[in-house]
């Protein structure tokens, strides 16, 4: 058996919010003073109305995954993925990927599309916003056209298409920054079912390249349960269940969400949920 080339390793991470938004505001000039003072200590511990959102989390990435993490909203997946993706600072832990691998993240598909300016356009603004020189955007453009299937369309202006054709622009423009770790959040959980499939198909061929991986974050069972080769299931901010075995994962997961139910509810949910999803 060959064994995966690791690209991405979490160890213990933390981060933490706080439910008040003045003492969240109190907290984060604190800490930028004290960052800038050169106390760059770790905070693992929580201060008056503060909640751990990210609670010592470890996880292994590696070539050819595609990582499903689900959980129940407020378990911190989009904490999680956007530490990964270097939006948030954790308080406490270590990220370490292999030298020059490009993350991309998508968390809501068409998020930063401008309405008054033409699809074409987009590509251009979206694509420096993601770090592409014009010269790369351009030689990107023939592979955002045929992948979106807006080569018609992008023209127009952006404020005329469906909400299904910015979605099919706005992933086509992350797919074409050629990420080495693909952060999707919920982001197909929008567009048209034949584009939704597309972009699975492509996906599974995706990881087959040269240290590729993928991390698919969607509470949709059939979606993860069609595409990934690993789940972690997370719950209050924490790594509760990691499998191979896709199916038992979901079945854990479904069952964990059902827990506190009375066993005859609880077991008429889970077939309603199972015979939906699965």
């Amino acid at each position: 058996m060959v064994e995966k080339k690791l690209i991405l390793s979490v160890r213990n991470l933390y981060k933490k919010f706080s439910r008040d938004l003045k003492y969240n505001l109190y907290y984060g000039v604190r800490d930028i003073f004290f960052d800038i003072m050169g106390s760059n200590q770790q905070r693992t511990g929580l201060r008056p109305k503060e909640f751990w959102s990210i609670n010592d989390i470890s996880l292994d990435l590696f070539a050819g995954d595609i990582l499903g993490i689900v959980g129940t909203n407020g378990s911190g997946k989009t904490t999680l993925m956007r530490i990964i993706a270097g939006i948030y600072y954790p308080e406490a832990g270590t990220i370490h990927k292999l030298p020059k691998k490009k993350v991309t993240a998508v968390f809501v598909l068409g998020a930063g599309l401008r309405p008054l300016f033409t699809g074409r356009e987009n590509i251009y603004i979206e694509g420096a916003m993601y770090g592409m020189s014009k010269q790369e955007i351009e030689s990107k453009m023939t592979f955002i056209e045929e992948f979106s299937e807006l080569r018609d369309q992008l023209d127009r202006p952006l404020g005329n298409y469906s909400s299904g054709m910015r979605a099919r622009l706005a992933y086509a423009i992350a797919l074409a920054t050629e990420p080495d770790i693909f952060i999707i959040d919920e982001a197909l959980a929008v567009g048209d079912s034949l584009f939704q499939t597309k972009c699975f198909e492509h996906l599974k061929q995706y990881v087959q390249q040269p240290e590729k991986a993928v991390l698919f974050v969607s509470n949709h069972i059939r979606k993860v349960l069609k595409i990934a080769n690993r789940v972690l299931v997370m719950n209050s901010g924490q790594i509760i269940y990691e499998s191979t075995d896709v199916k038992a994962a979901l079945n854990f997961y479904i069952n964990n969400c059902l827990q506190d139910l009375d066993e005859d509810i609880r077991q008429v949910k889970l077939k309603k949920v199972k015979n939906y999803n699965l």
